[in-house]
Formats: structure tokens, sequence, C-alpha cells
């Protein structure tokens, strides 16, 4: 009988596995554009020339992750993107938002023709999270 709890286990893991996100790490943006990531839809197309340590979660519901960028990048990056006006009233995306504000993020949008893009960046940190949001 055992053996048939062993099978179970790692039918129930494999499962567990298939369901879960997803994680691609690239070092740098050209990496990323090279596997086709811009053109999926996966990643924003308004990442600075200095993106590097590129990560991205895939699930069920919609593509995330971080980059990391040269500060001097910050202001023409945030130049392609519009402020955050209008959150959609989803508690743990708000929940999300609210968390990177304290820690010193900024909410931006970005539009693109197949979807819209949430990115909370700080130019203190080199850092931008992102999240597609439809």
């Amino acid at each position: 009988m055992g053996w048939v709890r062993w099978a179970q286990a790692l039918v129930v893991a494999g499962l567990l596995a298939a369901c879960s996100s997803k994680v691609t790490d690239y070092a740098t943006l050209a990496e990323a554009q090279t596997a086709g990531v811009v053109a999926q839809g996966l990643l924003p197309d308004a990442l600075p020339p200095s993106a590097a340590l590129i990560r991205i979660e895939r699930d069920e519901t919609s593509p995330s992750g971080y980059f990391h960028f040269s500060s001097a990048d910050f202001a023409p990056m945030v130049a392609r993107l519009s402020p955050l006006t209008n959150l959609p009233a989803d508690p743990q995306l708000q929940s999300w938002v609210q968390r990177k504000d304290l820690a010193g993020y900024s909410a931006f949008t970005l539009r693109q023709a197949a979807a819209n893009w949430l990115l909370l960046c700080a130019q203190n940190k080199g850092r931008c999270y992102f999240r597609r949001l439809g």
C-alpha cells in the first residue's frame, strides 16, 4: 500500500508544479529581447537600455516581475509612463501597491496596444516591479 501513497503524492506534486508560476531570469534587456519576451507581452516595452537582472514570473493571470536599472535612466524611463491614477478593485493588488509605496516606490502605468502595465519604480533603489493588468 505504501507505493500507492507515494504515487499519489507524486501526482499531486506534479499538478502543483504545473499550476505554479514559471520564473525566468535574464541578465540584460538585450537577452530578454532576444528571447522574445517583449514581443510575447511578458515584459513592458519601456525598459531603459540599462535594464538588467530581469525576472519574469508567469502564472495563469498575468506576467509580473522586476528589473534593475541605472538611476541615470530613471527620468527618461518615467517620461514614457503615466502616473497611476486609478487602481483596479483588487485587494491583493492594492495591498501590494501600498506596501511598495511605503517602501519608496512610485506607481506608474503604461498603455500598450495589447496590454496595460503597472510599474512600481524607485530611482534611489534602481529597481522597478511590473505587472500586466490586461
